[in-house]
């Protein structure tokens, strides 16, 4: 397997990576009837997302997608291209209702790097939970020495499964491909 291609968010002029999400996702392709195909072991997936804040309100601005078929999203018809992903987004402007809590990191530490699914948390030196209600910012909580604190205490957590036993492993494998915050990284 292979670490999966992370959403962006550009906040406050630096862009990072989208790692951990509360409730649902803020869009899925799926919203707009478009069925996205595995673009790559990097993107199980099938598409990369681009976010950022306008104004404290939660905007997508771009999507790269592999499917059969795109539509218009947002009055913008999607670019034809020649890599991975067989349409780009861009410039969609499209403001999100989304209210719930996103995890957003950078300054990934290589050395944490797993080779399967998303990264973990407390895998980047930055670390940021942004709460939304309604698509608009709410608030902002630095969690950046909390997740220092847990890689200093456990830096292992997470990086394998408990065990090799098969429930263990399968479990583990559901759990890197999903970005749903759990009660431990918080």
């Amino acid at each position: 397997m292979t670490g999966q291609l992370p959403d962006s968010f550009l906040y406050e002029d630096e862009v990072y990576s989208l790692i951990s999400i509360a409730d649902e996702e803020p869009f899925t392709p799926l919203d707009y009837d478009i069925i996205p195909q595995m673009a790559s072991t990097a993107c199980w997936r099938g598409f990369v997302l681009y976010y950022k804040l306008d104004n404290n309100s939660l905007i997508l601005q771009d999507m790269q997608l592999n499917t059969k078929e795109a539509k218009e999203i947002n009055n913008i018809k999607p670019t034809k291209t020649k890599d991975m992903f067989r349409f780009h987004y861009q410039d969609l402007n499209l403001k999100l209702d989304y209210s719930g809590k996103l995890l957003i990191a950078r300054d990934f530490i290589d050395e944490m790097y797993v080779h399967m699914g998303f990264q973990r948390p407390i895998a980047f030196r930055k670390v940021v939970e942004l709460d939304f209600k309604n698509g608009e910012l709410l608030s902002v909580n630095d969690l950046s020495e909390q997740m220092e604190n847990r890689r200093n205490k456990a830096p292992a957590d997470g990086a394998r499964p408990k065990t090799m036993k098969d429930k263990d492993v399968k479990n583990w494998i559901k759990d890197t491909f999903s970005r749903k915050h759990n009660k431990e990284e918080k």
